[in-house]
This record gives C-alpha cells, structure tokens and sequence, in this order.
C-alpha cells in the first residue's frame, strides 16, 4: 500500500509542458521503462516546449530511486534453499 506521502505525490504535475503526473511516470517505469528515452515515447514526457529543461532530472531522479529500491529489494532476499 502506498503511503500518504506517496498518493499526495503521484497527483503531482512532474512534467508541466505535458501536464503528466508523478503518477503516470511512475506506471510506466514499473512497467519497464527505464530510461528518460524510453518514457519520453511512451508517455511523451520531455516533449513539451521546454524540451526536458524543466523536468529532465526530476523523472531521471525518479528512474535512479526505482532503480535503487529494485537492487535493494534483490539484494535482501533469501536464496531458495
């Protein structure tokens, strides 16, 4: 379940040119989208009059942090025995 902190977040205009939501970013990196390339042709982030200006390194920063809590997580688990 997702914390308050987090649900007030995902409501968040991450990219205003586009007007996508932390939201939107954050289900299409869970859904294997790993790179900014690869968001911005999926959901069209950083194609807005900016061209990435403003919101590139908040969704990068994003990626790193999914990235980041997916090593985390594969390092604490228990081999099968």
């Amino acid at each position: 379940m997702e914390t308050k902190k987090q649900l007030i977040d995902s409501f968040k205009k991450v990219c205003i040119c586009r007007s996508i939501k932390a939201g939107t970013i954050m289900a299409a990196i869970k859904e294997g989208s790993l790179t900014f390339e690869a968001l911005r042709k999926k959901i069209g982030v950083g194609t807005g009059n900016c061209k990435a200006k403003r919101c590139r390194s908040n969704i990068e920063g994003r990626i790193k942090d999914y990235k980041a809590g997916l090593d985390a997580n594969s390092e604490t688990r228990i081999p099968p025995v």
